[in-house]
């Protein structure tokens, strides 16, 4: 477990299945994502699973943010480069907790949370270039912009291009 000043970050648990199927039912939230829209609160419980079953026991890279112990979003920062020692950012935050700074926050213990454990890690992040909210977010955690993917995200016939962010310069 992570804590913030108004955040807790805890491992995957379908206890929240419920919470987090108000997140990934609401298209506006997982749209330029690759999560499934969720239409039962099963769906989310396997995809809960799934995540559970991915995790490394000897370290936790992935977390549902809670608020007052309600499960307002998710968060993670896996492996996905082991030559290199590169982590990949990603987070999603319920629409109603959209412009309070929890992704920020959360963003941010993560982050320090990995350099912690892994000085020489290199951390990557991605989002939309019609995602505003989410490049300002990788702005705000000190990530820099390195480049731009044209058309790197694809989903359901629709291509947009990606802006990359990284620790690395």
């Amino acid at each position: 477990m992570i804590k913030t000043k108004r955040l807790e970050l805890v491992e995957y648990d379908v206890n929240y299945a419920s919470d987090l199927f108000e997140l990934w039912s609401d298209f506006e939230v997982i749209k330029y994502t690759y999560t499934p829209l969720a239409t039962t609160i099963d769906e989310c419980i396997s995809y809960i699973e799934h995540r559970i079953g991915q995790a490394d026991s000897n370290f936790a890279d992935s977390f549902i943010i809670l608020l007052n112990k309600k499960a307002i979003g998710i968060i993670g920062c896996p492996l996905v480069d082991k030559e290199r020692f590169v982590f990949g950012l990603y987070y999603q935050v319920s629409r109603i907790n959209w412009g309070c700074g929890y992704a920020t926050e959360a963003a941010t213990a993560v982050i320090n949370y990995i350099v912690d454990n892994y000085p020489d890690a290199v951390i990557k992040a991605e989002a939309v270039s019609i995602n505003p909210a989410s490049i300002a977010v990788l702005n705000k955690i000190g990530l820099h912009q390195t480049h731009l993917e044209e058309k790197g995200f694809k989903r359901n016939n629709l291509e947009l291009d990606l802006v990359i962010f990284s620790t690395a310069i």
